[in-house]
């Protein structure tokens, strides 16, 4: 005799179904967490499908002197990526979040992530921000190092162009470059073409005229990135957008990193060879205070 499953649960709803029975006894439940045990109904979010299996969208952003920058288009970007990860945004006044949150914290200049997770019958926000201090004159004087990573990006992938939380490949990839004392690792893709860096995207100069990864090869759209382009055109400096192999990368005049925290940032150096002088280039600077000076206007509007 055959039994029919048509309406047998999945195993991730009777999974859904376990945890779910665990938090109507809440009262009753403990958990371990770290060295103690803690009461379930404390640490809600923590079993929610978001923060179990990495099912979320986040943005990080960066305020100066109070000016949340480019806040529409990381809201849009991040309202695109609950629609392709089947969350519904959340109801939130993000901006007036944030700026609450800087009040409270006392911060002018600082660091803010959002994060969207879901949860089993609505969807989690977080917001925060902390004192930004990652990047200071003398590192872009310097310049920054990546490697290659051995990770192959999929430019097939349906979520490539998502941020989302579960950001494992990225943060493996970077910290494989901290252990080697670099500051960045770079993602080829399947066809062996640059994508991105695991937390930035890459430009590169040759001849005055400005390369970058088309979106197609597979990787994040960076806001930064856009923001590069804008300027790059702007300037009337000469721009392709394209599918480069690294031997197309590794002979150039100069390159840089862009990301919203980061900004605009000299690559000097990949896989222990220098890029031009090893040195941070003119071009590089002259986008940088292109893309200040965009982040300036911004301010004066506020």
């Amino acid at each position: 005799m055959e039994v029919s499953t048509a309406n047998a649960p999945t195993s991730y709803e009777r999974y859904l179904d376990i945890i779910t029975n665990a938090l109507v006894c809440k009262k009753t439940m403990k958990v371990f967490l770290n060295d103690r045990m803690v009461d379930a109904d404390t640490i809600e979010d923590i079993l929610e499908p978001g923060f179990l299996f990495g099912w979320g969208v986040f943005e990080t952003l960066r305020v100066y002197d109070g000016t949340i920058v480019f806040l529409k288009e990381h809201l849009t970007r991040l309202n695109d990526g609950c629609r392709k990860t089947s969350l519904i945004p959340p109801r939130v006044d993000v901006a007036q979040q944030i700026k609450t949150l800087l009040k409270e914290n006392a911060l002018r200049d600082a660091y803010c992530r959002i994060s969207v997770f879901k949860k089993r019958a609505s969807t989690g926000i977080t917001i925060y921000v902390s004192p930004f201090s990652y990047y200071q004159a003398a590192d872009y004087q310097k310049g920054s190092t990546a490697i290659v990573s051995s990770f192959v990006r999929n430019s097939k992938h349906p979520l490539i162009s998502v941020k989302a939380i579960s950001y494992l490949e990225n943060r493996l990839a970077w910290q494989k470059a901290q252990d080697k004392g670099k500051d960045e690792a770079l993602f080829l893709n399947e066809k062996g073409y640059l994508t991105e860096g695991s937390r930035t995207n890459i430009f590169f100069i040759k001849n005055k005229t400005v390369y970058t990864p088309s979106l197609d090869c597979g990787m994040l759209d960076g806001i930064t990135r856009r923001k590069a382009i804008t300027v790059i055109k702007r300037k009337k400096i000469k721009l392709k957008e394209g599918a480069f192999q690294l031997n197309a990368l590794l002979p150039c005049d100069e390159a840089f990193l862009t990301s919203s925290l980061m900004e605009v940032m000299p690559l000097v150096e990949v896989n222990g060879r220098p890029l031009g002088t090893g040195t941070p280039g003119a071009m590089t600077h002259l986008i940088h205070q292109g893309y200040q000076e965009l982040i300036q206007r911004g301010r004066l509007r506020k």
